[in-house]
């Protein structure tokens, strides 16, 4: 950890992080007004004192519904990828290390889901299930985890047939132990870098579900559907839906920046020699 530290992207990110924790977790107290409390007599109104953010076409804080709006994309992305985590190891490990019939079934399941772009995938699934955080969430686990299990099966190849492993067949321990004992902590590193990218566009793709009416509904604040909200006003109010892009945006830039600075860290290709 102390090593992680010290790289700058691993910092930024981090610390961006936290910060959105923060923010998320002390919302009611940090909040300066009810975020689903409309004052029409005040509709529009630009940034001030009172509003740093303004107020959107119902009268409602923006800076407010940001504050509340952290709270459900950071779940949404901490849904998604356990979800997916969860899926993507148990079957990439079942097809990288028995092979054969249990191979090609899962294989061709993955390659069914690539098939079609994610995103369409994910827009037809919210729409069959209908509008709601849950099935957004489903949605999103159901075009995720493939990726995780190609690269725990990839993994998995390349690891199964090391010395250790033949040592731990020859003293008798079962499959199972061998997979989750000796297998999946040897390949741990690269899940956890794709797992923290992975965050980030499930953020980002949590809004864009939102902002086309599959996500959280109003007035539940959620960014995605705060950008929706400021599309018609966008001449006139432009600050409605510049703010909540821009929470986006520092977001998933957030956890690229510690995804790639973990990618750094942990993969030997990128590490810097240490002068001795």
């Amino acid at each position: 950890m102390r090593q992680w530290i010290k790289n700058r992207n691993v910092l930024i990110g981090l610390s961006i992080i936290f910060f959105l924790i923060f923010i998320a977790v002390f919302a009611p107290q940090i909040a300066p007004h009810d975020p689903e409390k409309a004052y029409p007599k005040i509709r529009l109104e630009p940034p001030s004192k009172e509003y740093p953010f303004g107020t959107d076409h119902l009268g409602r804080c923006i800076l407010s519904r940001i504050i509340f709006g952290a709270r459900i994309s950071l779940l949404i992305g901490l849904i998604v990828i356990s979800g997916s985590l969860l899926i993507g190891i148990v079957l990439g490990t079942i097809s990288g290390y028995f092979g054969g019939f249990a191979d090609n079934a899962i294989m061709r399941l993955v390659d069914g889901f690539l098939a079609v772009p994610s995103m369409f995938l994910a827009i037809a699934l919210a729409g069959t299930l209908g509008p709601g955080f849950f099935n957004m969430a489903i949605a999103l686990i159901a075009v995720e985890w493939t990726s995780y299990a190609r690269v725990v099966r990839g993994s998995i190849l390349s690891v199964k047939e090391k010395e250790f492993v033949e040592a731990a067949r020859g003293l008798g321990e079962g499959d199972f132990y061998i997979m989750f004992r000796h297998i999946l902590p040897n390949i741990i590193s690269p899940l956890i870098v794709i797992a923290t990218l992975g965050i980030g566009y499930a953020i980002l793709a949590a809004a864009g579900l939102s902002f086309l009416g599959f996500g959280v509904q109003p007035p539940t604040p959620e960014w995605g559907s705060m950008l929706d909200d400021g599309r018609l006003f966008m001449r006139k109010a432009p600050y409605i839906m510049i703010f909540p892009g821009l929470a986006i945006m520092i977001t998933v830039l957030a956890f690229n920046f510690l995804g790639d600075g973990l990618r750094d860290e942990m993969d030997p290709r990128f590490r810097k020699e240490i002068p001795q």
